[in-house]
């Protein structure tokens, strides 16, 4: 009989140097306009229960679990009452009169699988602290050690980020901490900072952001496809229900269309079609004809 050999899998292909550790990086706006509440969000990140001011209730999450680690790290000159998380978010939304204001910036990556849930925690603390906390924001830290679906870890971070300067209270809006470059700055030194905690553990893997740019994905934007819905109000279509029809797809074709598509209307009372004599643009920009007979 013909013996038959396994193909190699990806592993014994790859030598020890092209390893790579997963790699996410991301941020998002904590806003009212999309019916959040920092307040919530908080408790939520952190598995706790926190009551909310503005809104009168508590928000208990106290039971989801994964969560491994939780700080609120303040900058120098912050008053240490703040430390408490349901004092920082509720004067956070206080400080907001805005029915649709941005409360707080969300930042969130992936940690090493690689490392234990220690080095993982000491990871994303110092990272926070350097890029974040150096530079004035209070930052609500917390660790997720999540499992997948095949059962392998999912560490990963959460951080909120007061979007406001803050002494004995929180002051104005730091408008500089929402510039891109300020973002590509923080995932170029996500990937370093791995890199190079990893090689000091002796830790295989490294981390790197290259494949996004390959991708030509930009910085400003997060690098997860739109849905279906909003995918189609980008170029043009509407709703109808949840799916947008073909008759929609039609409509949209004819008004994009560069070349002037004829469609002749019958005059008023006429029963048999006649060659169109008069042309005239619809304000939806489509040719239209009407015939020049009269009763």
């Amino acid at each position: 009989m013909r013996a038959y050999t396994s193909l190699p899998t990806c592993a014994q292909k790859c030598n020890k140097q092209s390893v790579m550790a997963i790699y996410h990086f991301s941020a998002k706006v904590v806003s009212r306009a999309n019916g959040s509440s920092a307040v919530a969000s908080a408790a939520y990140r952190s598995a706790s229960e926190l009551h909310d001011d503005r809104l009168g209730r508590y928000h208990d999450f106290s039971n989801k679990a994964g969560v491994i680690h939780s700080e609120v790290m303040l900058p120098e000159g912050a008053p240490e009452r703040l430390n408490d998380r349901s004092t920082l978010w509720n004067e956070v939304e206080a400080g907001e009169k805005r029915k649709d204001a941005q409360l707080a910036r969300e930042v969130e990556f992936s940690i090493p699988r690689e490392m234990n849930e220690k080095q993982g925690v000491a990871l994303a603390r110092d990272f926070v602290k350097t890029q974040f906390v150096d530079r004035g924001m209070v930052a609500d830290l917390n660790v997720h050690w999540d499992k997948a679906k095949d059962g392998t870890p999912k560490p990963h971070a959460h951080v909120m980020l007061a979007m406001r300067d803050v002494g004995r209270r929180f002051g104005q809006k730091n408008r500089d901490w929402n510039s891109t470059e300020l973002l590509k700055d923080w995932r170029e030194a996500w990937s370093a900072h791995v890199n190079e905690r990893m090689a000091e553990l002796g830790l295989e893997g490294r981390s790197t952001i290259a494949p996004m740019r390959r991708r030509g994905s930009s910085w400003s934007r997060s690098t997860r496809s739109a849905p279906p819905h909003r995918a189609g109000r980008s170029r043009g279509l509407r709703r109808s229900g949840s799916k947008i029809t073909p008759a929609l797809r039609v409509r949209t074709a004819i008004r994009s269309s560069p070349i002037p598509i004829l469609r002749w209307t019958p005059s008023r009372g006429s029963r048999r079609r006649s060659p169109p004599a008069i042309l005239r643009r619809s304000r939806s920009g489509i040719a239209t004809a009407r015939s020049s007979s009269t009763r």
